[in-house]
């Protein structure tokens, strides 16, 4: 998972609506002066129609827009921008409502969500509304969507059931809005706003991770954070049959065994918590396992922190702990073609008071060890079928591409069982990487 780096400043939210007769303006503006539009004639309720914004191209595959003059205002420190260069994708046609738009500018990014409502009661038979938020022009938005995407629902259901934005009585409470939005999510990352009896926003930003990769039965997570002390009984029910059993031993399928819960509900719930940062994920340790390491070994020796903690990581409970030199010497001893078992007897690591399940763990989990995996391959001889042979179900799986952590999960058996198995095979060769 990506470390966050927090929300983008929003800049400015403006509300704009397509006029009977003016066309596309800006009714309202967070805050005053931000935008400018040589068309505009009027200010509506104390907040001024002044937009200003240069060119610029949506994100949804819009066509590339002119470029606009920058107008200069003395009272105004930032660049303003010139909204009648981009209003024909502010209020769009209609293959652009009713979906994110994103429009960048040399200056500015701007996030809406164009709305149409159509009804005979309207003017022109239709009302066209966008509510948009401005950030700055390199700013991650991906965290503002459902929130640009939520307070365009809730404004059209507002105006569905009480004409909330087309009646003079209370389309002036818009404004009201936006400043608080304005001014709770840049302090406090949410937001909640009563309209009425009936009706209250409630908006909170929630950072976005890249989606988690997939989770297999034979993985086996490792626990992050301590979920006994923050789990409640409001959680998930499958969640907290699992997590009991989530103690960097027990693989995927394991946990679903032992907690009697179907594999498929473990897979997604493990998957939830990866992507909070909670677990991470790493093979099932045996000594007939084969590590070796990556360069990125090297930053132990500018980190005294990262020395300390692998220490008290990897040292037997009630044991002197090693010295940090002899674990990194024993790091440096993993190799491809030597397995775990062998690593073991060379280096004598029953004499070192050292875990050698959490030695590996760590280096695992910190990214500078890597697992070296075993994939048998079935190369069928000259004259020779699969239906021929008594393993026939087997040599489905030797393609080359399941390794044996995932043939032994599939087939609920050990690695050394496995072995014997394909030791009757003369056909099945292996390649490890």
């Amino acid at each position: 998972m990506d470390s966050f780096q927090g929300f983008p400043l929003l800049l400015a939210i403006f509300y704009s609506e397509f006029h009977p007769t003016q066309g596309p303006k800006v009714t309202f503006e967070v805050p005053e002066n931000f935008v400018t539009s040589a068309s505009a004639s009027s200010t509506s309720h104390g907040a001024s129609t002044a937009i200003s914004l240069q060119s610029a191209q949506t994100s949804n595959s819009s066509p590339s827009l002119p470029p606009a003059t920058l107008m200069s205002q003395p009272s105004a420190p930032e660049p303003i921008l010139d909204f009648d260069s981009i209003s024909e994708y502010i209020i769009p046609k209609p293959e652009l409502c009713n979906r994110l738009v994103t429009i960048s500018t040399p200056y500015y990014k701007l996030m809406g969500y164009p709305v149409s409502i159509k009804d005979q009661k309207y003017e022109r038979n239709a009302l066209l509304f966008n509510l948009c938020f401005v950030f700055e022009k390199d700013a991650n938005t991906i965290s503002y969507e459902q929130v640009v995407r939520k307070m365009a629902r809730v404004l059209k259901s507002l105006e569905v059931e009480s004409e909330f934005l087309s009646n003079a009585n209370t389309k002036g409470a818009i404004l009201n809005i936006m400043e608080q939005l304005l001014e709770d999510l840049n302090s406090y990352s949410e937001c909640q706003i009563p309209i009425n009896d009936a009706n209250m926003i409630n908006i909170k930003l929630f950072p976005k991770y890249p989606d988690p990769p997939p989770v297999h039965d034979y993985q086996v997570p490792v626990l992050i954070v301590d979920l006994e002390k923050v789990m409640d009984k409001y959680w998930d029910m499958t969640m907290r049959r699992i997590v009991p059993h989530i103690n960097g031993v027990h693989f995927v399928r394991k946990i679903a065994e032992i907690a009697d819960v179907d594999v498929t509900l473990v897979r997604i719930a493990i998957q939830h918590l990866l992507y909070y940062g909670c677990v991470k994920l790493v093979d099932i340790f045996q000594f007939g396992n084969v590590y070796a390491i990556r360069p990125s070994i090297s930053y132990l020796l500018r980190s005294p922190e990262s020395q300390a903690e692998c220490v008290q990581f990897v040292a037997q409970p009630e044991s002197s702990p090693p010295a940090f030199a002899l674990l990194f010497s024993l790091y440096c001893a993993l190799k491809p073609g030597l397995s775990i078992r062998e690593w073991t007897e060379e280096n004598h690591m029953w004499a070192l008071n050292i875990d050698v399940r959490r030695f590996i763990l760590y280096g695992v989990i910190k990214g500078f060890v890597y697992r070296v995996h075993k994939y048998p391959v079935w190369l069928a001889r000259p004259g020779e079928h699969l239906g021929d042979s008594p393993n026939r179900q087997l040599k489905r799986y030797l393609d080359g591409r399941r390794h044996y952590d995932e043939l032994c999960t599939i087939l609920g058996c050990n690695a050394r069982e496995l072995d014997e198995i394909l030791k009757t095979e003369p056909s099945v060769k292996f390649i490890w990487k």
